[in-house]
C-alpha cells in the first residue's frame, strides 16, 4: 500500500518547459564571527561545517511513491514534488587554549562526520515536507582531523592548537529525518514591495548518530521577499532574518560516543536552545547569505553559548 503525504494540494498549474537546479555551498565556522577579534574567536564544539547540495527535478526514486500526484517542481506551479543530494563534512573538537595545547577535564572528545544525504520534498505555496536519507562515517574516515590541520597551517596566528588524540571512533551512521515546516504570509501582495513572513517548524530524526526531535520559527522581512521553497523567478531581492529553536536530544553519538564499542564519550544535555539571525541577497541566478546562530549547552562542562556563523553561495540554473 502507498503511502503519501496527506494535505489539499488546490490546482496545480501547467507545468513549465523549465526546471531549475540549483547547486549551493554552505561552510559553516566559528571564525566567521566576524563581531570579535580574530584571536578571540572561539574554535571548539561545532567549530566547522562544509556542505555541498545539489536541488531540484523529481524526487529520489526511492520517495516517488509517497508522492505519487504530484509533478516535479518548476516555475509557477502552486505544488509540486522535488528533491536535493547534500555531501557534506561536519567537525567537532574540544576547547584549546595556545598556553594549554590539552584539552580541560570534561572536554568533548574530537569527532567528525562525512556523509551524504538524499532527500525528498512534497511542496505548496504554504507546506513544505522533507524526509531525508543520510549514510556517513564518523572517525579517522570522515577525515576530519586531515581537513582541520590542513586549514589550521593556512593561519596559524590566528589558529589554536588541535588534539585528535581523544577521537570518536570509526562507526558507520544512518540517519533518517523528517521535517515539516509552514508558511503564514503576514505582508503580502502583487504590488507591494515588501514582504514580511513567519515559517513555523517541527521536525525528528532516528538513527544511530542522531536521534532527536525539534521545533522552531523563522521569521524573514525584505524587499521583492522571495518564496522560501517554491520556485520564484524574483530578479532581485534583499532580506532578513530571525528565529529560535528547541531541540529534545536522546542519542548525540558526537557526544555518547558510538554505539558499539567503548570509546571517549561526556553525554549530553537533554534540551538545546538555538536561536539565528542572518540577511540574504539575490540577484538574477546568484544568491549569498550570511547566518549567525547561536546553541546553548550541549554537554555539562561546555561553554553556555557557542557562536558560529554560516557563509552561503548558490546558483540556479534551468537544465
Amino acid at each position: 500500500m502507498a503511502v503519501s503525504f496527506g494535505w489539499p494540494f488546490g490546482a496545480i498549474a501547467a507545468q513549465s518547459p523549465h526546471t531549475p537546479h540549483s547547486v549551493t555551498l554552505r561552510v559553516d565556522n566559528d571564525a566567521f564571527d566576524f563581531w570579535r577579534m580574530p584571536y578571540n574567536r572561539p574554535d571548539e564544539d561545532y567549530t566547522s561545517g562544509v556542505h555541498i547540495t545539489y536541488a531540484g527535478g523529481d524526487a529520489p526514486l526511492w520517495a516517488r511513491a509517497l508522492m505519487r500526484g504530484l509533478p516535479a517542481c518548476a516555475a509557477r506551479l502552486a505544488s509540486c514534488r522535488t528533491g536535493d543530494t547534500e555531501l557534506g563534512q561536519d567537525i567537532y573538537t574540544p576547547a584549546l587554549w595556545s598556553d594549554d595545547p590539552k584539552p580541560p577535564p570534561g572536554s568533548r572528545p574530537a569527532a567528525g562526520w562525512l556523509y551524504v544525504e538524499s532527500a525528498a520534498r512534497a511542496l505548496s505555496a504554504s507546506r513544505f515536507d522533507e524526509l531525508g536519507l543520510t549514510l556517513g562515517v564518523t572517525g579517522h574516515p570522515s577525515l576530519a582531523e586531515f581537513t582541520q590541520t590542513l586549514v589550521h597551517r593556512v593561519a596559524p596566528a590566528y589558529n589554536r592548537p588541535t588534539d585528535w588524540s581523544n577521537q570518536i571512533g570509526f562507526e558507520p551512521g544512518v540517519i533518517i529525518r523528517y521535517e515539516q515546516r509552514r508558511r503564514v504570509d503576514i505582508v503580502s501582495s502583487a504590488a507591494a514591495d515588501w514582504g514580511w513572513d513567519f515559517i513555523p517548524r517541527i521536525g525528528a530524526a532516528v538513527g544511530n548518530v542522531s536521534t532527536q526531535a525539534d521545533a522552531g520559527f523563522q521569521t524573514r522581512f525584505g524587499w521583492h521577499l522571495p518564496h522560501p521553497w517554491l520556485v520564484d523567478r524574483t530578479a532581485a531581492s534583499v532580506s532578513v532574518l530571525a528565529g529560535a529553536s528547541e531541540k529534545a536530544v536522546a542519542r548525540d553519538l558526537f557526544l555518547d560516543g558510538t554505539t558499539f564499542s567503548r570509546g571517549p564519550r561526556v553525554g549530553h544535555k537533554p534540551f538545546v536552545t538555538s536561536g539565528e539571525v542572518g540577511v540574504e541577497l539575490r540577484y538574477r541566478w546568484l544568491n549569498v547569505a550570511y547566518r549567525v546562530q547561536s546553541d546553548s549547552r550541549a554537554y555539562a562542562a561546555g561553554s553556555a553559548w557557542h557562536p558560529w556563523a554560516s557563509m552561503v553561495g548558490g546558483v540556479t540554473f534551468d537544465r
